[in-house]
């Protein structure tokens, strides 16, 4: 969060700097009049004068300086929160994603490109981002602290996340309200490419991949979509269709497997296919009983997944 890479996030990290500035002060000054009360202590001081000056610290202390500092911490809050709103944008968003909220993991369209992911955003830097966000399960909340604030997918709501990054990289997320079991193990990237390294992700993940070649690759894919896979998840160009699981189309370009869990490595996804339970309990992935020789076709398929 202290480290701002775009101008949503840094009004953010310019208000958390206010009011820590504020806290420390308040603090200086608190330590200071113990200070000055253990050095004072014993001293006679007139009982009349004493308590001219307790009503007077009793209040400045107590209500005239606690309304300035809320004074001005609610009206920074409340000048940022208004800025940062999706209706005070200037400009019409250039680049439109749709995330939502999964048990446990992040579904990703891309309306006007035609690319479908999982757990992985790729957007240009320098462009205007509109993240749409939605649920029909139960309460998530999207947070990529170096981009923008906790943003809340609600189920039956339409709520907006916005921003424009001003750097390339690799920005971690999650999800920042407690949604069950696997609530931990909910990670969310954003890659923020160059512009033409994302037209590029575009044009390679809005087309189908190519056919498998090798032998142990084509038994794999036969496999898939004769399995009960193809009823979960969908591969472009193939019978498997599903739509209850992440789409696999180009499951290889992904950094990691199951939001997070796992690096998605042919090792990483072997262990995946083979005992998803052990490493995420609860995921919504039912168990599939594979010969360790299917699950290695498996993955020299997957591994095509481009």
């Amino acid at each position: 969060m202290l480290s701002p890479h775009s101008p949503e996030a840094r009004r953010i990290a310019s208000t958390w700097w206010l009011m820590f500035a504020l806290a420390v002060a308040v603090y200086i000054v608190v330590a200071a009049l113990i200070a000055i009360a253990v050095l004072r202590r014993g001293e006679n001081v007139d009982d009349q004068r004493r308590r001219r000056f307790e009503n007077r610290f009793i209040l400045i202390g107590g209500l005239v300086i606690p309304i300035a500092i809320l004074g001005i911490t609610a009206v920074a809050t409340v000048v940022v929160a208004n800025d940062l709103a999706p209706a005070a944008a200037a400009t019409q968003p250039q680049v439109q994603i749709t995330v939502k909220g999964e048990q446990w993991w992040w579904r990703i369209d891309y309306p006007h490109d035609g690319v479908v992911t999982a757990n992985e955003v790729h957007v240009p830097v320098g462009r205007k981002v509109d993240i749409t966000l939605v649920s029909d399960n139960v309460i998530h909340s999207l947070w990529v602290p170096e981009l923008n604030g906790k943003a809340d997918m609600i189920p039956g709501q339409v709520n907006h996340l916005r921003f424009t990054a001003t750097k390339t990289g690799r920005f971690e997320g999650r999800c920042a309200e407690f949604c069950g079991i696997q609530h931990a193990r909910m990670e969310f990237v954003v890659f923020v490419d160059s512009a033409q390294d994302y037209q590029d992700w575009l044009a390679t993940n809005g087309s189908r991949t190519a056919d498998a070649t090798r032998a142990a690759a084509q038994r794999g894919e036969q496999l898939l979509v004769t399995s009960s896979c193809a009823g979960c998840h969908t591969v472009s160009g193939t019978p498997a269709q599903g739509v209850l699981g992440p789409d696999l189309t180009h499951i290889a370009s992904r950094k990691t497997l199951g939001a997070g869990t796992i690096d998605n490595t042919p090792d990483g996804l072997a262990k995946w296919l083979d005992d998803t339970q052990s490493l995420k309990k609860g995921a919504h992935m039912p168990e599939v009983d594979l010969t360790a020789e299917q699950i290695s076709d498996l993955v020299e398929y997957m591994k095509t997944l481009r």
